[in-house]
């Protein structure tokens, strides 16, 4: 595989939306409790559906060689007491890409998209996975709460740990 320095991050399109499909479902069989959707909820619907997720939220992949190895999203807040506020979202590296530095640029890619256009940057990860929560301490993200059972996957309870990075006035 190439290195990570040959990675070309950058916002996905509807012609991406097989590569997107793909990788999402990947990402919901391999880590069902990571994400609040389920895999069972997502892996029959049509190609359009994905595709209407690049007009409901901003995705960013990591590319090697025209091959998607991963993918994090970015939804900012509508309400007019809240737009100064975004979630990242959606968060997977595949297997064979990791350790290659992706995730960290995807994330630094929605930051810096994120401070172009709100004031802070929220997110939750399951509270049992501390690599992922070290991961965004280590990117500048401080815990400001905890939901308790806020997922539950196979009669199975999980907690999420809520992050948030403040950035500059938008």
């Amino acid at each position: 595989m190439a290195n990570k320095f040959h990675a070309e991050i950058r916002l996905l399109a509807p012609a991406d939306a097989g590569m997107f499909r793909d990788v999402r479902l990947e990402a919901l069989r391999q880590n069902p409790e990571a994400f609040a959707s389920t895999f069972e909820r997502e892996k029959n619907k049509p190609l359009s559906w994905f595709q209407e997720r690049f007009s409901q939220a901003d995705i960013f992949g990591a590319f090697i060689e025209d091959e998607l190895l991963g993918m994090v999203g970015f939804r900012a807040q509508d309400g007019s007491k809240t737009k100064h506020k975004a979630v990242l979202w959606g968060m997977y590296v595949r297997a064979i890409a990791r350790n290659f530095g992706l995730g960290r640029r995807l994330v630094d890619a929605v930051v810096k998209h994120a401070s172009e256009r709100v004031e802070q940057l929220q997110l939750a990860v399951v509270g049992e996975n501390q690599a992922a929560y070290r991961f965004y301490k280590n990117l500048g993200f401080v815990e400001y709460g905890r939901e308790t059972k806020a997922l539950k996957q196979d009669g199975r309870y999980y907690d999420e740990i809520l992050m948030v990075k403040f950035l500059a006035p938008a």
